[in-house]
């Protein structure tokens, strides 16, 4: 049975938040294991972008005209080992920020007012129909092509929007329980403003009357630097075996993906092993 935690106190439209713990969290990440499958498939996509095949690789001129410092089939199999590795790395490293966060929600002791909660909503779906817009597309035109609906959407957003808020509020209660400070030196690094922008960016806020939020924003940054790097992590090593059925049920995915595609018929997004994104030429 799910117990209903009591609204924040709320000071005008800041809202007070705390925490039952304040100790390091505990998280575990996931860490994918490198197949050859996985190897496979990163040299099919790197290939099929420069428009060769897998015999020019056996070429030494070709090899050396589209990888730099490479000349051999084996030096661009490894170099591609070794991207998807490093890859796997940075997203297990990403997943501590993430992790950490939603520990840390999960401690709030109130919860986070429904206004706060649709305002976020809307900024999401705001931002997703400019960034469609500038691919141009319509959210109608992105639906039918992904087969997505508009109930579907609607819960994405919402469910987003609930995580974001619950984290920003976990994220507040530490740095007000822990007395942060930031300086507007801090800004730049803490927010990833460009130093040669700072000054601009803080004026335009000013001027704006939002120096509260930007404050705010670079306290949460804070916070989160601090919970990562205090907290409890242990790693989970994806097995061989699992990344093999990993691969292979990506794989029956995308040649469904592939068979729609040639019949015409409306797509979902393009399936994604979220381990490519070669820099080797």
């Amino acid at each position: 049975m799910t117990i209903q935690k009591p609204l924040p106190l709320m000071v005008g439209n800041k809202a007070y938040y705390s925490l039952t713990s304040y100790d390091p969290v505990e998280i575990t990440v996931d860490v994918p294991y490198t197949s050859e499958d996985d190897v496979q498939y990163g040299l099919e996509l790197m290939l099929a972008d420069m428009g060769g095949t897998m015999k020019d690789l056996d070429d030494p001129n070709w090899v050396s005209t589209h990888f730099n410092g490479l000349t051999t089939r084996q030096q661009v199999v490894e170099a591609v080992r070794q991207e998807i590795q490093l890859s796997g790395i940075q997203m297990a490293e990403q997943q501590k920020v993430s992790k950490c966060v939603e520990a840390l929600a999960a401690r709030l002791a109130q919860s986070v007012p429904p206004q706060h909660v649709e305002e976020a909503r809307n900024a999401l779906r705001m931002h997703f129909t400019q960034q469609l817009q500038a691919e141009g597309l319509t959210p109608d035109q992105f639906m039918a092509r992904g087969g997505v609906t508009p109930a579907q959407l609607d819960n994405m957003f919402a469910s987003q929007a609930l995580q974001m808020t619950e984290g920003d509020a976990a994220l507040s209660a530490y740095a007000h329980e822990k007395k942060l400070k930031v300086s507007e030196e801090e800004y730049g690094r803490l927010l990833g403003i460009p130093a040669e922008e700072l000054q601009e960016t803080i004026n335009q806020v000013r001027a704006n009357g939002q120096m509260d939020e930007m404050r705010e924003a670079a306290l949460r940054a804070k916070a989160v630097q601090i919970v990562v790097a205090e907290c409890s992590c242990s790693y989970n090593h994806e097995s061989p075996e699992h990344a093999r059925a990993r691969m292979a049920q990506f794989r029956q995915v995308q040649r469904a993906y592939d068979e729609r595609f040639d019949k015409g018929e409306p797509q979902d997004s393009a399936p994604e092993t979220g381990k490519t994104g070669f820099k080797l030429v």
